[in-house]
């Protein structure tokens, strides 16, 4: 694994991902609930993970996992243009890969929950606030998210549910409609955050995380969106950084990658919406995981008009972003 890298086209990203709103006022994710709306949300994920990718980026098969997951978000308008999201996750996992396997020159095996069964605890904690703000037409949405356990959780081997460390993000979404090219009810969004989790035995890990989705309506009722998501590592240790306590090295490592996707939202009334997302890991690299996810989740709004075409009502954009949000604690 690279020690300390800070790719100049990380900040590239980043600018993209801000300048990408010129257009008129956007009814994407980077609105926020009105005062007094709330939404609640049940995601169910099946995350399959294959293998890894090395420190050159290179694939291997080495310890896959199958996990079954329950996310429950809450998401509230505090004030008007403020908003508070919650989200709590149940993992249930089990280890599907060898017996040992190498990991550079190491010999690394299985962890104590790694018997392939499942082993289920609930994760970490998130807490998000956000305030919407205008940049004359365009809306720009500054968050600050903290996520931490909820209790003592194993992080030796693979079928653990997280890392138990505590994590700081940083960051805005933005937004506009398509309006003027693609169906009503059209728009694209991006999200950009800075994360810095808990040092444990000084061991750093801090990421740029660069996320946009495309989101088309097919019908007045459904929706349907292309994502993708980039992880870029800034800092993190080395294989030889990670050697003396090897047993923990899953709890710190580093990754970069890319994630593409898709799926759907149909709103079944104005305060009910299903939906479904796929995504899977396209790159990577420090022990990234080749992942595919699916995702099946509905959401219920209380004292709002759901339409499950944008704003902040979207349940599968805020679904997108638990399930990414997710990989990066694994």
């Amino acid at each position: 694994m690279n020690g300390h890298t800070r790719p100049r086209f990380v900040w590239v990203l980043a600018f993209l991902s801000i300048c990408c709103a010129r257009s008129s006022a956007a009814h994407a994710q980077a609105s926020v609930p009105d005062r007094g709306e709330a939404t609640i949300t049940l995601i169910y994920q099946n995350y399959d993970v294959v293998g890894h990718f090395d420190v050159q980026g290179n694939t291997n098969n080495n310890g896959g996992t199958r996990s079954q997951a329950l996310v429950t978000e809450f998401d509230y308008g505090v004030i008007d243009r403020f908003g508070l999201l919650v989200s709590l996750p149940l993992i249930a996992s089990k280890y599907t890969g060898p017996p040992s396997y190498l990991v550079g020159p190491y010999l690394t095996f299985p962890g104590p929950l790694d018997d392939g069964t499942y082993h289920a605890a609930f994760q970490d904690l998130r807490i998000e606030l956000r305030r919407q703000w205008f940049a004359g037409p365009v809306p720009v949405t500054p968050f600050i998210g903290v996520s931490f356990p909820t209790h003592a959780y194993e992080t030796v081997g693979e079928a653990v549910p997280g890392r138990h460390r505590r994590d700081l993000q940083l960051g805005a979404s933005v937004g506009f409609d398509l309006d003027h090219i693609l169906p009503t009810g059209s728009y694209v969004q991006s999200r950009y955050a800075y994360g810095a989790m808990q040092r444990v035995n000084d061991i750093p890990f801090t990421r740029s995380n660069v996320d946009v989705d495309l989101v088309v309506a097919a019908t007045p009722r459904i929706v349907v969106r292309a994502l993708v998501d980039w992880q870029i590592r800034h800092s993190g240790p080395t294989l030889a950084e990670l050697a003396p306590d090897w047993e923990h090295h899953d709890r710190f490592i580093a990754p970069s990658y890319t994630h593409l996707g898709g799926g759907a939202s149909l709103a079944v009334t104005r305060t009910v919406d299903v939906f479904g997302l796929f995504l899977a890991t396209a790159a990577g690299s420090n022990g990234a995981h080749r992942q595919r996810t699916l995702a099946l989740g509905v959401s219920f709004g209380f004292r709002s008009g759901l339409h499950g075409l944008g704003g902040a009502n979207d349940a599968a954009g805020r679904a997108s972003d638990s399930l990414r949000a997710m990989e990066r604690f694994r």
